[in-house]
C-alpha cells in the first residue's frame, strides 16, 4: 500500500486465511495505440453532429480565444499531462495560434495551486516550460457571469474566461465522488469554473438533517442525486452560451483506460458503464477491519477522507468494525472550514454534532467547501462507534482524537512503517483472532458488501 511516496507490504499474518485485495476485474479497453484512439474520438465524438475539426472551422478564427479546462491540484492530473499535450498540438496542426490559446486551472472553490504546483502536479515541466504564460486560475468570487438560475433557484455565474471563449475544451477523468456519485464532465464547468455562489447553493442539496446525506448523495449513485443532476442542468446552461467539446478519459494505475469526446453531458452518461467495470467490488460480507490507502490524495486529512468513505462502503458497522487509514497528511488539514466545524462540535456527542454541523454550517445561506467532510465523518463515526476510526499518518495525535474522533496509530522510536502495522494486525487479533480483513488501494473503488447487523448506513 502507498504511504505517500512509501510502499508499505508485508504486514499482515499470512496464515490468516480471510485476507482479500479489493480490486475490480481486469477492464478490457477498446483501443491498443492511444494516439490513434485519441485521433478516432475527435473525428466521432459522441453526442455531437460534427467532428473536433469541423468545430473549429465554424466556430475559431484568429483573435478568438480557445480556452483549456484542467483539473487543479487535488487530483492526480495523470489524464492531463498525457491528454493536454497531444491536444495543443491538433490544435496547432489546424493553425490554431498559440496567442488563442489559454489554459484555465479549475480549481472551483479550492484554493489556488502554487508554481511548483502548476509545473510538476497539474502540467508537468514540458508544457509548462512552453505554456507558462497562457496559464490562468479560476478564482470562484471573483470575474463570474451571470447565466440565469436553474429550476431549483440556484444563480449561475460562470468564469467570464469560458463566457467569452470561442470553444471550451475540459479534459477530464472520470471517477466516483462520494456524494455527487461520479466525478469529471460535467463537475469541470460546476464546481470547477462556477462562481462561489453557484457552488454555495448546489451542495448542501446534498443534506439531511436527521441522516447526514441524503441516500441518493453517495459514492457511484448520479439516479435521482439532487446534486449532479442539478450540475447537468448548468452545463446545459453553459452549453447554451459556449460552444464545449470535452474529452473524458478513466485512469488505473497511472493509465488511461477509457477515452472517449463530444458533448459534455453525453460523457457524464457514457462514463457510467465504464465506471461500473473499473471501480466496483462485489463482496459476501463487511470486514471486520479494512485498510485503505488514499494514494496521492493522503496529502492532507481533508482529502483523506476520500479513503475514510471508501473503507466505510467496505466494513461491517455494527460497533465492531475498523478502519485503517494510511495517509501522511503532510500539508495539515487541508480545509479551514472542516477544521473549524469539527473544533465546535468536539464536546458533543456524534450525533449531537452531527445535527449541530448541518444547523449551522450547511444551510444555503452558510455553506462553504468543506463543510460537509464533517457530516461525512460524523455518519461513519456513528455507525462504526468511537475508536474504530484508526489512522497512521504525521499529524498531531491529540488533535487526531480531540477534534476528528480519530485514534492516531502510535509511531514507536526506530520502527518502519511496515513494522508500525505488523504491531498494529498482531494487538488487533488479539481481540479477534479469525477477522474479515480488506485491503483498499484505492479510494475510488466502491465496494458492496451485504449489510452488516443493525447497518442501515445512516445514523
Amino acid at each position: 500500500m502507498r504511504y505517500g511516496s512509501t510502499i508499505i507490504d508485508y504486514f499482515i499474518p499470512k496464515a490468516l486465511n480471510q485476507v482479500k485485495i479489493l480490486k475490480p476485474s481486469p477492464f478490457t479497453r477498446d483501443f491498443v495505440d492511444l494516439d490513434v484512439k485519441f485521433h478516432e474520438i475527435l473525428e466521432k465524438p459522441v453526442g455531437m453532429d460534427v467532428s473536433f475539426h469541423k468545430l473549429l472551422s465554424q466556430v475559431y478564427e484568429v483573435g478568438k480565444r480557445i480556452t483549456v479546462i484542467v483539473d487543479d491540484q487535488t487530483r492526480s492530473n495523470v489524464h492531463t499531462k498525457i491528454l493536454l499535450p497531444m491536444l495543443l498540438r491538433e490544435l496547432a496542426s489546424y493553425e490554431v495560434k498559440t496567442d488563442d490559446v489559454r489554459i484555465l486551472i479549475a480549481t472551483g472553490t479550492h484554493r489556488a495551486p502554487t508554481e511548483e504546483e502548476v509545473e510538476r502536479g497539474i502540467l508537468g515541466p514540458q508544457v509548462y516550460a512552453q505554456w507558462r504564460n497562457h496559464v490562468f486560475i479560476h478564482e470562484s468570487d471573483e470575474d463570474c457571469g451571470f447565466l440565469g438560475e436553474t429550476a431549483q433557484n440556484t444563480p449561475v455565474y460562470i468564469d467570464n474566461r469560458i463566457i467569452h471563449s470561442c470553444l471550451v475544451i475540459p479534459l477530464t477523468d472520470s471517477e466516483y465522488h462520494y456524494f455527487a456519485g461520479q466525478a469529471g464532465t460535467i463537475k469541470s464547468l460546476c464546481p470547477g469554473v462556477a462562481g462561489g455562489e453557484t457552488v454555495r447553493r448546489n451542495h448542501p442539496k446534498m443534506f439531511d438533517f436527521d441522516r447526514g446525506f441524503k441516500p441518493d448523495c453517495r459514492l457511484g449513485n448520479t439516479l435521482n442525486n439532487p446534486v449532479i443532476q442539478e450540475i447537468k442542468e448548468i452545463a446545459e446552461m453553459v452549453k447554451n452560451e459556449t460552444p464545449i467539446f470535452g474529452i473524458d478519459s478513466i485512469v488505473l494505475n497511472r493509465e488511461i483506460v477509457y477515452l472517449n469526446a463530444g458533448d459534455i453531458v453525453a460523457l457524464h452518461d457514457a462514463a457510467c458503464s465504464p465506471l461500473r467495470e473499473t471501480s466496483v467490488v462485489e463482496v459476501d460480507k463487511p470486514a471486520d477491519l479494512v485498510f485503505v490507502s488514499p494514494g496521492e490524495l493522503g496529502l492532507n486529512l481533508y482529502q483523506a477522507g476520500k479513503g475514510v468513505h471508501a473503507g466505510w462502503n467496505a466494513v461491517r458497522k455494527d460497533g465492531r468494525g475498523r478502519i485503517v487509514i494510511l495517509a501522511p497528511c503532510r500539508d495539515g488539514v487541508g480545509n479551514k472550514s472542516f477544521y473549524q466545524a469539527m473544533h465546535e462540535c468536539r464536546d458533543k456527542s456524534l450525533r449531537d454534532g452531527l445535527r449541530y454541523v448541518i444547523d449551522k454550517y450547511c444551510t444555503e445561506e452558510a455553506f462553504q467547501i468543506g463543510n460537509q467532510k464533517p457530516v461525512d465523518l460524523l455518519r461513519i463515526l456513528i455507525t462504526l462507534g468511537e475508536g474504530n476510526l484508526k489512522i497512521y499518518s504525521e499529524m498531531d495525535p491529540k488533535e487526531l482524537k480531540e477534534v476528528f474522533r480519530m485514534d492516531a496509530i502510535p509511531r514507536l522510536r526506530g520502527e518502519t512503517p511496515q513494522e508500525t502495522l505488523r504491531r498494529t494486525v498482531q494487538e488487533y487479533l488479539k481481540m479477534n483472532p479469525t477477522p474479515i480483513i480488506y485491503i483498499l488501494q484505492d479510494a475510488g473503488i466502491l465496494v458492496k458488501a451485504p449489510e452488516s447487523p443493525k447497518d442501515s448506513h445512516t445514523p
